[in-house]
């Protein structure tokens, strides 16, 4: 079996115990679990360079992120950020699209490249700017949870990963203080 498997399965048993939510929440696969364990490893090795808090896996935000990634792979959309976090949570995208079916994907190699925007971050001159707001966001001192998710499209070629961050990062006039140099 492919170590990439489509990570959202619909309960099928109904369950006059649980909430309509909770009859509609995802449940993630081994492979899925795997995924989510690694972008929180990775995502606590970047954060400890800069000295700010461990963050924790968060099963609520990760079916938020399963929801959107979903809802990103069913319409093979650009990647556009979700319209219904408010300002509660902060959100990383990536989409990979291959020749061949994709087998499998390293959670590391995703948060890498958004934690490789560093080099275009100016210290100097702290700030927002399009080119660094996924780095920013990955080691935002203020965020302490983070959910994560993949799903796939067009026949397995092209997967969608998201992850959601509370609270969120990347305010206005809070660079300074909320995203430290490395090493600090």
């Amino acid at each position: 079996m492919n170590s990439v498997e489509r990570p959202l399965i619909q309960r099928r048993v109904w369950n006059e115990n649980l909430s309509l939510e909770q009859r509609e929440a995802p449940i993630f696969t081994e492979a899925h679990r795997k995924f989510q364990n690694e972008a929180l490893d990775i995502h606590n090795v970047l954060r400890a360079r800069h000295c700010v808090p461990t963050l924790v896996l968060d099963e609520e935000i990760n079916i938020r992120a399963q929801k959107y990634a979903d809802q990103l792979a069913s319409t093979n959309s650009k990647l556009i950020h979700s319209t219904d976090r408010g300002d509660q949570f902060g959100e990383n995208l990536y989409v990979i699209t291959r020749k061949h079916p994709i087998t499998d994907i390293s959670a590391a190699a995703v948060i890498l490249t958004w934690y490789d925007e560093i080099k275009l971050y100016d210290y100097d001159h702290p700030g927002y700017k399009p080119s660094v707001g996924h780095f920013s966001q990955l080691v935002w001192k203020d965020t302490q949870k983070i959910g994560i998710a993949y799903a796939m499209a067009k026949e397995g070629h092209k997967m969608y990963v998201v992850a959601q961050y509370s609270p969120a990062g990347n305010y206005d006039f809070e660079y300074e203080t909320c995203v430290l140099q490395p090493l600090c």
